[in-house]
């Protein structure tokens, strides 16, 4: 059953050696936000995990006193350095530094879309395997939590709810999650659908 999983979601991203181009898939809802120039480029891990017979995501929770998206819910990662060798070494180089997790337990799979920010990142998310028995390293200047979430939450549309935001003049449309008390929104979220609906197209 997970074999088939992966499998399914393997044959749904983009390839490792063809990283997506040009803009985030969500690019025309965010248009007018975005500042003229080139957005930051940057990468996450979307690491899934086996459990049991089931598959887990494993998420953070961002330190509080943060300056961007304090004490949101969100996937290792963050900007492409200009020694990184593509979106893919990015996260792992950013998962190893934020959560302790080394580059030897995990598999890249492929790319989901790219994701426009309101904060000017153009974030490519990297959905790979990340093998059981690691030890979680998190860097509290960063991460205040590190914890998993069953994938099947995330695939259930039923689960997923649209809040209006009042943003710069206009109600905006968030896509959420609510999980255990926790809220996952934003950015996580949509990248959480993206797999989703690419799942259920490509998959």
């Amino acid at each position: 059953m997970v074999e088939g999983l992966y499998g399914r979601i393997a044959r749904s991203l983009h390839r490792l050696d063809d990283p997506p181009r040009g803009p985030g898939w969500n690019h025309v809802d965010v248009a007018d936000l975005l500042t003229a120039g080139r957005p930051i480029e940057a990468a996450v891990l979307v690491a899934l995990i086996e459990r049991d017979d089931a598959v887990t995501v494993l998420l953070t929770q961002r330190s509080d006193h943060l300056a961007r998206h304090a004490g949101q819910i969100s996937f290792p990662g963050g900007r492409i350095e200009a020694d990184d060798a593509g979106p893919s070494a990015a996260a792992l180089r950013e998962t190893r530094e934020e959560v302790g997790i080394g580059p030897e337990w995990i598999e890249p799979l492929g790319y989901l879309d790219p994701l426009d920010t309101i904060t000017q990142f153009r974030i490519v998310p990297v959905v790979a395997r990340l093998r059981p028995g690691f030890e979680v390293r998190p860097d509290h200047n960063e991460v205040a939590e590190v914890f998993e979430v069953p994938l099947s939450v995330f695939l259930d549309e039923s689960r997923a709810r649209l809040r209006e935001i009042e943003f710069r003049g206009r109600l905006r449309t968030v896509h959420e999650f609510e999980v255990e008390g926790r809220r996952v929104w934003g950015a996580t979220a949509a990248m959480l659908i993206n797999l989703r609906q690419r799942m259920e197209v490509l998959g």
